[in-house]
């Protein structure tokens, strides 16, 4: 049997060679086995890191979602118009009121030009005056495309957290309320004016009518015997009755509106009006008899005499000119001390 040279005995040197091998490669293989359990472990460390920053990162995600649909919200709230365009000059934000405003809707215009969307005034009147030159604007007025209302417009730069800016925001107003506020409250101060005047007017009207209406008596008086003169001073007269009703509107319709309550005797402001209606009868020659029911004591209320008086005059003259020269006018109060109410009755 002829024996394999591969497989013959080796020399010691070999043999001592090939242990002190074997021992390098058990240690290799032990160190890269310690290598990779600590591999293994760095794997996992990691993994459980990667896993919490995924976590907070999507923790910030959310809240800045929701941050980001709370301003949008808050934005779309308010009652002005807000525009927000990027460095490049491209609308990053368009709320409620600019689309009401504008007519034109964010979902068209988000990314687009802000020089293409506006007129060619933009430039000098708006955001890019700001983006191209640096100051900020306050209140200045400018037209919007669409249906061309005029607004009062401000801009701001916006500054990221490190206070790099990153873009501007324009803040406007309808201008069209604010002007029809300000030409009512001059309308207001117009009126208040009339009135003060149509106030002094009354009053220095009533006091010469009153001395014309007491000559204008006296001379009917001294002309008895002479119808045609007397005709002549009743007309005078009822000129005179005419005027005194119109300042007396007159200073009902320029008088404050408060009540001025006091303690008054109704009783007496109707006996007055009683005596007053039949002057007027007297003077206008018309068939009409008033008849007055009221009770034997004093009638004290406490209220606006000065405005009740106006009121029963105007009721009493209706009723005169309804009854177009004959008829009969009845004027009763009456008064419960025991519900202490006051009725009025002019028929």
């Amino acid at each position: 049997m002829t024996e394999n040279p591969n497989t013959a005995p080796q020399t010691p040197e070999d043999i001592s060679a090939l242990v002190e091998a074997f021992s390098c490669f058990n240690d290799a293989a032990s160190t890269l086995n310690v290598a990779y359990r600590r591999l293994e472990s760095r794997i996992v460390l990691l993994t459980q890191q990667l896993e919490e920053k995924d976590k907070e990162l999507y923790s910030r995600l959310k809240e800045l979602d929701r941050v980001s649909r709370y301003l949008h919200s808050l934005l779309g709230s308010i009652s002005s118009g807000v525009i927000a365009v990027d460095m490049d000059g491209n609308v990053s934000m368009f709320n409620r009121v600019a689309e009401e405003l504008t007519g034109l809707s964010e979902q068209d215009v988000k990314g687009q030009s802000y020089e293409e969307l506006m007129d060619e005034e933009s430039r000098t009147t708006g955001a890019m005056h700001t983006l191209l030159n640096g100051p900020e604007l306050r209140g200045i007025e400018k037209p919007l495309p669409g249906i061309g209302i005029v607004v009062k417009a401000s801009t701001n730069w916006v500054v990221d957290s490190e206070g790099q800016r990153i873009g501007v925001v324009e803040i406007f107003d309808d201008l069209t309320t604010i002007r029809a506020l300000e030409e009512q409250y001059e309308h207001q101060k117009t009126l208040s004016a009339l009135g003060e005047m149509a106030s002094a007017v009354a009053h220095e009207l009533r006091n010469p009518l009153a001395g014309i209406g007491g000559f204008a008596a006296i001379l009917k008086e001294e002309l008895a015997g002479e119808p045609d003169r007397q005709r002549l001073v009743d007309k005078l007269l009822r000129g005179v009755h005419d005027l005194e009703k119109v300042a007396s509107n007159l200073l009902f319709l320029t008088r404050k509106t408060e009540i001025r309550r006091e303690e008054f005797d109704l009783k007496k402001l109707l006996i007055d009006l009683v005596e007053l209606f039949e002057a007027e009868i007297k003077d206008k020659k018309l068939d009409i008899n008033i008849e007055s029911i009221l009770p034997d004591e004093n009638v004290t209320l406490l209220a606006d005499g000065e405005l009740l008086r106006l009121v029963f005059t105007n009721l009493g003259r209706n009723a005169i000119i309804a009854l177009e020269g004959a008829g009969e006018i009845s004027i009763i109060l009456g008064w419960s001390l025991l519900t202490n109410w006051v009725t009025i009755e002019i028929t």
